[in-house]
């Protein structure tokens, strides 16, 4: 019996370590980002990401057909890139729907506003460059347009490798360096060097301890907000506001927000929303903001008496109007970009 369970044991670990190993096959368009990434990291390349709708954009399919999808393009890029298409056609709801619902997440983290989408990313997943392609471009138009992105790619890569090693000065200087490259719609992928900057400089040496704390949160926040939990989202606010490195001005905000987020999610939860703006004003009642926020106090006043936009008798309306959280989570973004800037 003992010999029996030896082999056995044998035999999953040798299972074990074969599917570990296992190499991803990066000599043909990728359709899993994580795949992407773990290829990417292992073999020192970059991702060239395509989001397409190939079923409904006839530029995404003349592409694929001419271009993306021919041997030489492939041959000839998969030196440098790890190739990803990540597609929304609608046959997928159907077929593939519990991956395509990843995808989505995907899509919405990268901010895309349009189809065709190229981005060039690093192996972290962090958004080096957009690339634009025209529907007849052909392989000398790519060689061009990745020509013209290389002096872009090798800055960033340059100071992405001084995040890694060097004195605490030197990563946290390179870090602000790529969070200033880096579009603030894209900041969500930068959490790890968000991360990281809050781990070196715990004491505030460099004053952006607190840039870097908002950014985490609302990379947070958005995640709750795309998986629907707007009330999970606004309490990392909450947990921002008691963060000791946060000056009164930037408390002040956090708890606003909170609430902010919490009236924007067409939420019921009228006490939490009152108790959010409450602690906001209170940090400083003196404050510029402070009158802007006692005006949000007086509108859920309004709304628990039943004279706001949506009173608590307004169920269905209310339900119907917060199922898009994707809209919600632009709209937090833009508030974080915002407050970022000030």
């Amino acid at each position: 019996m003992k010999k029996i369970i030896k082999i056995l044991l044998l035999t999953l670990l040798t299972v074990a370590f074969l599917s570990c190993g296992e190499k991803i096959d990066t000599s043909v368009w990728l359709n899993n980002y994580e795949d992407a990434k773990k290829a990417a990291s292992s073999e020192s390349k970059l991702i060239f990401a395509l989001f397409s709708e190939l079923e409904a954009d006839g530029k995404s399919a003349k592409l694929k057909e001419n271009l993306f999808d021919t041997e030489d393009f492939i041959k000839t890029y998969t030196e440098k890139y790890v190739l990803l298409n990540l597609d929304y056609s609608n046959s997928r709801t159907e077929n593939d729907s519990e991956n395509l619902s990843k995808d989505m997440r995907i899509f919405e983290s990268y901010d895309v506003k349009e189809i065709p989408y190229f981005l060039v990313l690093s192996p972290e997943g962090y958004v080096i460059t957009r690339l634009a392609f025209e529907e007849n471009a052909d392989l000398d138009y790519a060689r061009i347009t990745f020509s013209e992105a290389e002096e872009t790619i090798r800055h960033f890569q340059e100071i992405l490798a001084r995040t890694k090693s060097g004195t605490d000065e030197e990563r946290l200087s390179a870090i602000d360096e790529i969070f200033d490259l880096t579009d603030p719609g894209d900041t969500y992928h930068l959490r790890p060097l968000s991360k990281l900057y809050l781990s070196l400089d715990k004491k505030n040496k460099t004053g952006n301890y607190t840039k870097h704390a908002i950014s985490l949160t609302y990379a947070k926040v958005q995640d709750y907000l795309m998986d629907g939990e707007e009330e999970k989202g606004c309490e990392e606010f909450v947990k921002l506001a008691k963060d000791k490195n946060l000056s009164p001005d930037d408390k002040q905000m956090a708890y606003y927000t909170a609430g902010y987020v919490l009236v924007s999610s067409r939420s019921e939860n009228f006490k939490k929303m009152m108790e959010y703006f409450q602690m906001a004003y209170d940090v400083n009642p003196e404050s510029e903001a402070a009158q802007t926020i006692k005006m949000a106090i007086d509108y859920v006043q309004m709304m628990i008496d039943g004279e706001g936009d949506y009173a608590p008798q307004q169920k269905e309306e209310s339900a119907e109007q917060s199922e898009n959280p994707a809209a919600e989570s632009d709209q937090v973004n833009e508030e974080g970009q915002n407050h970022d800037g000030e």
